[in-house]
């Protein structure tokens, strides 16, 4: 079949351009190869990096990354803090004894030991808690001795740390106190001995939702800033919203009091002291 002169002039143009047709070909392969050679390396490099990077990465799985002795460290609570321990005159030769202390932290609450020490008798060891950011007064009493100035220390033990996440999910306890009544009525004869007796009366409503067994309220004396009496009323099944009439007394001189405070305490970290709902 003849050619036509369209393609007549195609095939001769090809053969006048032979040796420029093969040198494009020729260099256009090898611009190609520079090109994935050049893809190669690339991705041989990336790969070792990676091999690296990775391998890295599988070694750091053996690793303790996070210091958790340092975090534990960090989020330990805080130790107790006694705020102020005294002794307080109550009877020829006879002491009483009264520390504060104080939980600096916000998420912990403690129950613990403590005894308190006079001049190196030692005294009964009781139970006891602190909430989170609470302070409290310790006490103890009739210590006997013939030190006029006798040292008094206090030991918190066996502290175990609970912690509370959610302060709001504690049960509140809400006392209001009213009507606080010091006494110094005077002394009567005894019929071996003369005794001043001293009273404080008042009134303490609880306010809030709660039921509880068990209760008590501290009462202090101050004369200025000197603690000069103490004492501690426990109270029975202490219901929502009712109202109680509290007395205690001291038949001991007492200097004049200035203060009368009254601190309530209820173990809300027992569910057990909690009535049940009618």
């Amino acid at each position: 079949m003849p050619l036509t002169k369209k393609q007549f002039k195609y095939a001769y143009w090809i053969s006048t351009h032979k040796k420029k047709i093969k040198l494009g070909i020729i260099i256009g392969l090898i611009i190609l190869n520079i090109f994935l050679i050049s893809i190669l390396i690339f991705k041989t490099t990336f790969y070792f990096k990676d091999q690296k990077n990775y391998q890295i990465m599988i070694d750091s799985l053996n690793k303790n990354l996070i210091d958790y002795e340092l975090f534990r460290e960090k989020n330990k609570p805080k130790d107790l803090v006694i705020l102020l321990t005294n002794r307080v005159k109550s009877e020829k030769q006879k002491y009483d004894v009264i520390s504060q202390i104080e939980n600096l932290n916000s998420q912990w609450a403690a129950q613990y030991n403590y005894q308190f020490i006079l001049n190196g008798q030692k005294g009964k060891i009781k139970t006891n808690f602190i909430l989170p950011n609470e302070q409290k007064f310790l006490m103890d009493f009739n210590f006997e001795t013939l030190t006029k100035n006798p040292i008094v220390e206090l030991n918190i033990i066996n502290i175990q740390w609970k912690r509370i996440k959610n302060l709001s999910k504690i049960p509140k306890t809400q006392f209001e106190t009213k009507n606080i009544k010091y006494f110094p009525i005077g002394s009567y004869v005894a019929p071996d001995k003369k005794i001043s007796v001293n009273q404080v009366n008042f009134e303490i409503i609880n306010n809030s939702f709660y039921d509880f067994w068990e209760s008590a309220f501290k009462v202090i004396l101050y004369h200025e800033k000197n603690i000069v009496g103490i004492n501690i009323i426990p109270v029975k099944q202490f219901l929502s919203k009712e109202k109680k009439f509290l007395s205690t007394s001291w038949v001991n001189f007492l200097p004049y009091v200035t203060k009368v405070f009254i601190e309530p305490e209820v173990n809300i970290l027992n569910s057990k002291n909690l009535m049940p709902v009618k």
